[in-house]
């Protein structure tokens, strides 16, 4: 695999960095919010869920606007959204405003969270697709522990204009400067040569495919792309639910939706809070800091299984182990055995279950199940479905949290949890080494 591949895949990529640090940095700044704005549970979950509500309109409309506009033109107009949405979440002067923000930072992360992967999808080799399509949840790993690590550092940081009241602010407006730097690297990647394909614009995407593969490789792939999608226009939004194609995208909707009932995100947006109630030494943002390491050393380890075990079977071991850790989490908070380490140990085990297998998969998974017609419209739908789950998930947890208490909220995951083996089991088909153009035959037998 050429270094010019996993270049510009890594900067595809790094709009997951910004959806991993826009999502969690969250998480930090609650605790200064709450006071400053007088905010209840329900309010605290709209200013959470505000970023995910936003992705819904991002994800459900990128991959539309990208068949027609181009992949890397859109990235660029998601990085200018995370700029706006990180400076206006630093200065908004109200909870409104805040929330507004956030909105504004959702509909980038919803369009990060469609285009870097299918443009790594379209510029990746068969062979390496998973691990390269693994490289937009090892951005967002990354981006989740940045951002305790950034809220970590500026709540401790000893300077004199830093305060209680103030601190949230600093903490939000701190994405600004990955976002810049995405900016910038953008301008220096090329166009999907696949889009390009599809636009007829066949001697654009040889040279692209120049750099990817060797010259002989390069021209089988553009007689192999050229063959499947011609110079045929986007398709409208009702082909996508043709017979042809219903089955395939359906199957992703579902897939990417419960892939947030796992409940990894109330870990992530809401870690302070579970920590709170669990009665171990340390600081809570330091806690919630090791979330993210552990985060980030369990999607490394996946990178050699992907493309070894297979999407599959990773997705099956997943749900029993993330199954197992909420039942155990629930029985210790039924037994009120929470003044030990082995709480913080089973979260833990439950974030490296999750980071291995259904993280890294997710994303993976949801840019290459579609053939290459509908790509682009199919794996918004995809990501759609995914945001409007991650919504109900962030809007309901801290009211779940507070009105049922953790023992049945955790139970509930549980069952969600091992519930899935079922769906994985009759629907998800696995697509390790397979092309993109031989996809279709795989679902039709599903």
């Amino acid at each position: 695999m050429k270094s010019y591949t996993i270049l510009i895949s890594i900067v595809a990529a790094l709009g997951g960095l910004l959806f991993g640090f826009d999502t969690a940095v969250i998480a930090g700044s609650l605790q200064y919010l709450k006071p400053v704005f007088h905010l209840n549970d329900a309010e605290i979950g709209l200013v959470v869920a505000a970023a995910s509500i936003g992705c819904i309109p991002g994800a459900l409309f990128a991959g539309g606007l990208a068949d027609k506009f181009g992949r890397k033109n859109l990235m660029i107009v998601t990085s200018i959204l995370y700029i706006i949405a990180a400076l206006g979440s630093g200065v908004a002067g109200s909870y409104v405003q805040l929330v507004v923000y956030r909105f504004i930072g959702g509909v980038a992360i919803g369009m990060a969270s469609t285009l870097a992967p299918i443009y790594i999808s379209e510029v990746a080799p068969p062979k390496f697709r998973g691990r390269l399509g693994m490289l937009q949840q090892l951005a967002i790993v990354t981006g989740i522990l940045l951002s305790f690590i950034s809220n970590y550092i500026i709540a401790k940081a000893p300077f004199a204009f830093l305060n209680d009241g103030n601190i949230w602010r600093y903490m939000l407006a701190a994405a600004v400067v990955p976002s810049v730097v995405f900016f910038i690297l953008l301008l220096l990647v090329p166009e999907s040569p696949r889009w390009l394909i599809a636009k007829n614009k066949i001697k654009d995407a040889q040279r692209v495919f120049d750099h990817i593969y060797s010259k002989t490789e390069s021209i089988e792939q553009v007689d192999l792309v050229t063959k499947d999608i011609a110079s045929e226009e986007s398709p409208a939004l009702r082909e996508v639910f043709t017979p042809r194609y219903r089955k395939v995208v359906i199957i992703g909707l579902v897939f990417a939706s419960i892939a947030q009932l796992t409940g990894i995100n109330i870990v992530f947006y809401y870690a302070p809070l579970i920590f709170e109630k669990v009665h171990v030494g340390g600081s809570v943002l330091f806690q919630t800091m090791l979330t993210g390491v552990v985060n980030l050393i369990f999607t490394i380890l996946a990178f050699p299984l992907i493309d070894r075990l297979g999407r599959k079977k990773l997705l099956l071991i997943g749900s029993v182990i993330m199954g197992l850790c909420m039942f155990v989490l629930a029985a210790l908070f039924h037994f009120n055995l929470l003044q030990n380490y082995f709480v913080l140990v089973t979260i833990f085990v439950y974030i490296g279950g999750f980071a291995c297998t259904w993280g890294v998969v997710l994303w993976v998974y949801v840019a290459e199940i579609f053939p290459n017609r509908v790509r682009g419209t199919a794996t918004s739908i995809a990501v759609f479905g995914n945001w409007v789950a991650n919504s109900i998930v962030s809007l309901t947890f801290p009211v779940m949290l507070a009105q049922l208490g953790p023992v049945y909220t955790f139970g509930v995951y549980g069952i969600i949890n091992i519930s899935m083996i079922l769906f994985v089991s009759r629907y998800v088909f696995e697509t390790k080494g397979v092309p993109l153009e031989k996809i279709e035959e795989l679902y039709a037998k599903v």
